[in-house]
């Protein structure tokens, strides 16, 4: 790190050239012992500011590091000096992850840093987790009987994900269009298909070769970047699809027909609508995920939300829609003519007889009303 620094800095490389070799302060053990000198600072600078504003709150969250232990995300949110501040504190190894021992981290973390949490906390962030959310044996009730100004907020950005969750699991289309997602993405980071995927978009298009999106379960309205990959890169995928369906290795052909089989006019249409409407939804949780959003803000984003999808079912809208899923048809190759699950067969006692009509006769829908329906 100093050697990079050095080759801006004049004073730390002629440092580094003419200092004894035995005091270069260069070593691991020295450089971690100056970061964590440095993070100590950083850390008393926030809980200074903290003090002097005297109310605040706090944001916590469980993840897990690279080693798989549960680790816990400190945040302190505070107004000072005329602006409103998210400050992180760090990483703590969370020992226990229920109510009892949470609770006691968050408390031991405020009490290390000598916060007043009983008469200054006046707000808790988790997300919706029932070990959080409790409101009889939960981490905010527990705290709020020591903190009672301590209110518990659920993390707004986290309700638009749960909201976005059960809607799409609501509509077995959508899930099985999302499966197909996630089945494309192994598909295609195999070693193997990931390095033809890398050749074909040199090929096919100018830039830096894009990379598809694994999804996520935890925040769904990020999987609009995996929407809007695929779309502009639809063609490529096909012809990595269609060259490695042709190849000798019978698994992976297999598995490229398969999956090619499955992308036309209905995957296309889901592909455009779920590029509309995750993009719509991933703009409002960033949103809500800003240090500067107030509660009148959030208000006023999930009210414009739920305006623009009130427009979705108008028939400019679908208008529109239908004719980007053609664009993209054309451009993939992809038939835009709807094919009936199964054709009318007639009655064996009619094989011989001229039927001109029968009851209940209909015209069958085309491909942009079949998709509607």
């Amino acid at each position: 790190m100093l050697n990079m620094v050095g080759n801006h800095d004049p004073v730390v490389k002629r440092r580094l050239e003419q200092q004894a070799k035995n005091a270069l302060y260069t070593s691991k053990t020295i450089q971690n012992e100056t970061v964590s000198c440095l993070a100590e600072m950083v850390a008393e600078e926030i809980i200074r500011e903290v003090k002097d504003s005297a109310q605040f709150s706090v944001i916590v969250d469980e993840t897990k590091d690279v080693s798989k232990s549960e680790q816990i995300s400190f945040i302190v949110r505070y107004y000072y000096n005329g602006a409103i501040h998210e400050s992180f504190l760090g990483f703590q190894e969370a020992d226990r992850l229920d109510a009892a021992g949470l609770t006691s981290k968050i408390i031991g973390c405020l009490e290390k840093h000598g916060l007043d949490y009983r008469q200054n906390l006046v707000g808790q962030g988790y997300d919706g987790a029932s070990v959080m959310s409790g409101s009889h044996s939960g981490v905010h009730a527990r705290i709020k009987e020591v903190a009672k100004y301590a209110f518990y907020i659920h993390c707004s950005a986290h309700c638009l994900n749960l909201v976005i969750v059960d809607a799409v699991q609501s509509v077995p289309d959508a899930g099985n269009f999302f499966s197909l997602l996630e089945r494309l993405y192994t598909f295609i980071s195999g070693s193997y298909v990931h390095q033809k995927w890398l050749t074909v978009q040199q090929e096919m298009f100018h830039g830096v070769p894009r990379e598809l999106q694994r999804l996520s379960d935890t925040r769904w309205s990020s999987r609009h970047i995996a929407c809007r990959n695929i779309m502009n890169r639809l063609p490529a995928i096909l012809c990595v699809l269609e060259e490695i369906s042709s190849e000798n290795n019978a698994q992976r052909a297999v598995e490229a027909k398969d999956i090619l089989v499955q992308m036309d006019l209905n995957f296309v249409g889901c592909l455009a609508l779920f590029r509309k409407v995750l993009n719509d939804s991933n703009m409002l949780s960033e949103m809500l995920q800003s240090k500067t959003v107030d509660l009148s803000k959030a208000i006023n984003l999930v009210e414009s939300l739920k305006e623009t999808i009130v427009y979705y079912p108008t028939e400019s809208f679908f208008d529109d829609l239908w004719t980007d899923i053609l664009e993209t048809c054309e451009k993939s190759g992809i038939s835009t003519q709807h094919i009936p699950k199964r054709s009318i067969q007639k009655a064996r006692k009619l094989h011989d007889s001229l039927v001109t009509s029968t009851l209940g006769q209909h015209a069958d829908p085309d491909s942009k009303q079949m998709f509607r329906i």
